[in-house]
């Protein structure tokens, strides 16, 4: 088997507009399509999309290709020109890739430190490629092990101390822009993790009237409960945000639903924060007197105040993942070495057999007793030889070496390409 290597495409918070991600963000039906469309040009595929990040994981014994590949087809598939994407962008390979998503799943590479929301995300973003089938043992096995690492972050650091998140970053935010919360009249857009825990945030800040808005009434009453608010249909959207001080959106919709026709003339600001990628606040909203509109890169600043004061916290993460980057590359080396073993050792056996049937014929005066002493010896004599060399492999089993015992031994691409009796995945 020709030697894989992990390439990924990504555009994140940090070299993107908001605009340009919700241009390239994938969800639902676009999600499956996608990983379906990467997986027919690579060995194996897994997307992680959030509101602040589109990342393309893919396995491929032909790195290059793949790169120049996921650019043409991000491009194609979301109408980009190369230059808009090739800019807002970065490529990573093997132990740079590896890194790259214990980091993010470590909260290290999110707008807000440690974030917590983003392990749900990844553990999703496997969960969807494998229902299609685009994953195999190599980037499950990296997800889950960006699973594991994202976890020990949490618990053997004090990174996960910064409570911090993107909705606890939007009513921070909003306390300093509206001069407190305490008796405003709040709106929140959706009922999914990011709507609640927004809720419950402006509930603890002491807001007035709190309104849940959401396509689902279910839930929206349901949400609404829990934070002793009260429930809005999408058809009553303009009137109940006439009398709102805030709304926070916090939904996922294919096109805005808030838009300038619906906010009518007042008196009093209006704040809006939109934390949904795609938006659900079309901009011409940011034109109409008296309504500041926020999206999710106004909460930068908000988040990165906090990040000086967990530096240290940040150095002990650091090491985790290379630990983990580490482990995960030696498991991806003794893999590649465990098909060249069995291959070698496959090759030794069936000369081995070949060679006593051979001899065999021509000893037809042996007794079966005598046969299988000569049997025995051709075994024992095929296995010391073969002890050394196979386990030299195995201590070693970085690429290079790899390749040279398979020339040594005289195996070949396809000699390799048989059944692997590794799943590479590893339990949460």
């Amino acid at each position: 088997m020709a030697s894989v290597a992990i390439v990924l495409i990504g555009s994140n918070h940090a070299c993107a507009s908001v605009d340009l991600r919700e241009r390239l963000a994938f969800s639902g039906e676009t999600l499956a399509e996608a990983l379906l469309a990467l997986r027919a040009r690579v060995d194996e595929a897994l997307i992680v999309s959030t509101c602040n990040r589109t990342e393309l994981y893919a396995l491929t014994d032909d790195p290059a290709r793949t790169r120049d590949e996921i650019y043409a087809f991000l491009a194609h598939y979301h109408r980009l020109s190369p230059g808009e994407l090739t800019h807002a962008s970065y490529a990573r390979e093997e132990a740079e890739a590896v890194t790259h998503l214990f980091r993010v799943a470590s909260g290290l590479d999110s707008m807000v430190l440690g974030e917590p929301q983003i392990l749900t995300q990844i553990r999703d973003a496997l969960d969807q490629a494998r229902a299609v089938g685009a994953v195999g043992p190599m980037l499950s096995r990296l997800a889950t092990d960006a699973l594991h690492v994202g976890k020990r972050a949490r618990t053997e650091t004090s990174i996960a101390r910064n409570r911090l998140s993107i909705a606890h970053a939007a009513v921070e935010l909003a306390e300093r822009e509206l001069s407190g919360l305490k008796g405003k009249t709040a709106v929140v857009i959706g009922a999914g993790k990011m709507a609640t825990l927004t809720a419950k945030l402006l509930r603890a800040a002491n807001v007035g009237d709190l309104t849940i808005v959401n396509r689902s009434l279910p839930r929206a009453v349901e949400l609404a409960e829990s934070v002793r608010g009260r429930t809005a249909p999408l058809s009553d959207l303009a009137p109940t945000l006439a009398d709102a001080d805030l709304v926070v959106g916090a939904a996922m919709a294919e096109a805005p639903f808030v838009t300038a026709e619906i906010i009518r003339p007042r008196a009093d600001p209006l704040l809006i924060v939109d934390l949904a990628v795609p938006r659900i606040v079309e901009p011409a909203v940011a034109h109409l007197p008296g309504v500041l509109l926020r999206d999710v890169d106004a909460l930068e600043g908000v988040a990165q105040a906090t990040r000086s004061r967990y530096a240290g916290e940040v150095a002990k993460v650091e090491r985790l993942i290379a630990d983990a980057t580490g482990d995960y590359l030696q498991w991806q080396a003794s893999r590649g070495a465990a098909r060249t073993i069995a291959a070698i050792t496959h090759r030794a056996e069936t000369q081995r057999d070949a060679e006593f049937e051979r001899a065999a014929r021509r000893l037809r005066h042996l007794s079966e007793r005598d046969l299988n002493v000569v049997r025995a010896l051709a075994v024992g004599l095929t296995n010391k030889l073969m002890h050394e060399p196979v386990a030299a492999l195995r201590r070693h089993p970085a690429e290079p070496n790899v390749q040279l015992a398979g020339r040594l031994f005289g195996v070949d691409n396809d000699d390799q390409d048989g059944p692997n009796h590794e799943n590479g995945e590893k339990s949460e």
